[in-house]
C-alpha cells in the first residue's frame, strides 16, 4: 500500500515539474495524503470520502461557468496507436486541419500511463484536441474521433483521459492501485478546470477495456467486476453518469485460448440491464497487422467516432 502511496505522490510531483503553473492545483492532493491523516498505509483508498461534490463545494458555482466533462479510460487502445501521417489517408482535409491545429471548444488532459504502477506515466499539457494526446505524444487515440463527432454537432466539452496499458479489470476497482492514481489524477484535472473559472459536470465515462480479462477465470468475473466499477466511479463522480462501454475484438488473434465471447456478454448484459449504460458496436473495427493487440489508425478514429455518437444520443439522459 505504501507503494501506491508512494506512487501517486511522484505522478502528482512530476505533473507538477512538467506544468509548474498547475501547482496550486495539485497542492490539494498532496496535501491529502500528507497532512490530513489520511494515509495509504493504514487507509487502502486515500480519496474514498473525496468525491465531485465534496471537491466542488467550497467553490461559489454561481461565478464559475458549467462545463462538461468526459472521461476516456482502460487500457492501450484507449491511449491509442494511431499514426497522424496515416490519418490523412482517412480523414477530410478539413478535419485533418482541424486535429492538427487542435479542435476549438474540446479540449483534453491525457494521462497515458503505459508502465502503470512505475511512476512512468506521460503526460500532454492540456489543450485542444489534437493528434498529439496519445501515447508518448507521436501517436492518438479515440479522442480525435470523438472530437470531431462533437465539433460537427456543434458540442463543447472537455476530455479527460487517463489509460493505463495492460491492465486487467482488477487494478481500476475501487480501493486498488489503478483506481486511486486514476482518481487522483481525475480530481487534479477537476481542480484545474475550477481555478480555469469552470464548474466540471461529469456527463460520460468511456471505457475501452477487458482484453486483459480474457482468461477463464477473469472473464467468468467480469460482470460483478463492471458493475463495482460503474457504481464506484459514479458515486465518485455523478450519480447519473452515462457508461459507455466497447466490446473486445480480435483478442483471440493474440490468445488463441482467450474467452473474449465471456467478457463481450458481460458487457451486454449490463448495457441490456443496467440504467444509463450502453454498448457500442465494434464491428469492423480492426487490429493493427504489425502489433496485433492494437487498433490500426482508421479503427482508433472510427473508435472515437463511434463513443461520441453513443455519447452525443444519451447526453440528455445524464443530466
Amino acid at each position: 500500500m505504501f507503494n501506491t502511496c508512494n506512487t501517486v505522490i511522484i505522478i502528482v510531483m512530476r505533473y507538477i515539474k512538467l506544468n509548474p503553473k498547475r501547482s496550486l492545483s495539485c497542492f490539494f492532493l498532496l496535501f491529502s495524503i500528507l497532512f490530513l491523516n489520511i494515509s495509504c498505509k493504514y487507509n487502502s483508498s486515500p480519496y474514498a470520502d473525496v468525491t465531485l461534490q465534496t471537491l466542488l463545494a467550497p467553490y461559489d458555482k454561481s461565478k464559475l461557468t458549467p462545463v462538461d466533462v468526459v472521461i476516456l479510460s482502460g487500457q492501450s487502445n484507449m491511449a491509442g496507436s494511431g499514426i497522424p501521417e496515416e490519418a490523412k489517408q482517412y480523414l477530410s482535409a478539413e478535419e485533418y486541419t482541424q486535429i492538427s491545429n487542435g479542435i476549438d471548444g474540446v479540449t483534453i488532459f491525457t494521462c497515458n500511463d503505459y508502465v502503470a504502477l512505475k511512476g512512468n506515466c506521460v503526460f500532454s499539457p492540456y489543450s485542444n484536441v489534437s493528434f498529439k494526446n496519445g501515447s508518448f505524444g507521436d501517436l492518438f487515440g479515440p479522442e480525435v474521433g470523438f472530437a470531431l463527432e462533437c465539433k460537427k454537432a456543434g458540442r463543447s466539452l472537455v476530455l479527460i483521459k487517463y489509460s493505463a496499458g495492460g491492465m486487467p479489470m482488477n487494478h481500476f476497482l475501487e480501493d486498488n492501485d489503478i483506481s486511486r492514481v486514476m482518481k487522483g489524477y481525475i480530481l487534479n484535472c477537476l481542480l484545474e478546470l475550477v481555478n480555469k473559472g469552470y464548474y466540471p459536470n461529469i456527463q460520460a465515462f468511456c471505457w475501452m477495456q477487458g482484453e486483459n480479462d480474457c482468461d477463464l477465470f477473469n472473464a467468468n468475473n467480469y460482470y460483478n467486476k463492471e458493475c463495482l466499477l460503474i457504481n464506484s466511479v459514479r458515486k465518485s463522480f455523478n450519480e447519473k453518469l452515462l457508461f459507455i462501454d466497447a466490446r473486445v475484438t480480435d483478442w483471440d488473434l493474440v490468445d488463441p485460448d482467450g474467452h473474449q465471447d465471456i467478457v463481450n456478454k458481460a458487457k451486454e448484459k449490463i448495457a441490456q440491464e443496467e440504467r444509463l449504460c450502453y454498448l457500442i458496436d465494434s464491428t469492423g473495427l480492426k487490429k493493427n497487422q504489425f502489433n496485433i493487440g492494437h487498433y490500426d489508425t482508421p479503427s482508433t478514429i472510427e473508435l472515437g467516432r463511434r463513443f461520441a455518437r453513443e455519447f452525443l444520443a444519451h447526453s440528455e439522459a445524464g443530466k
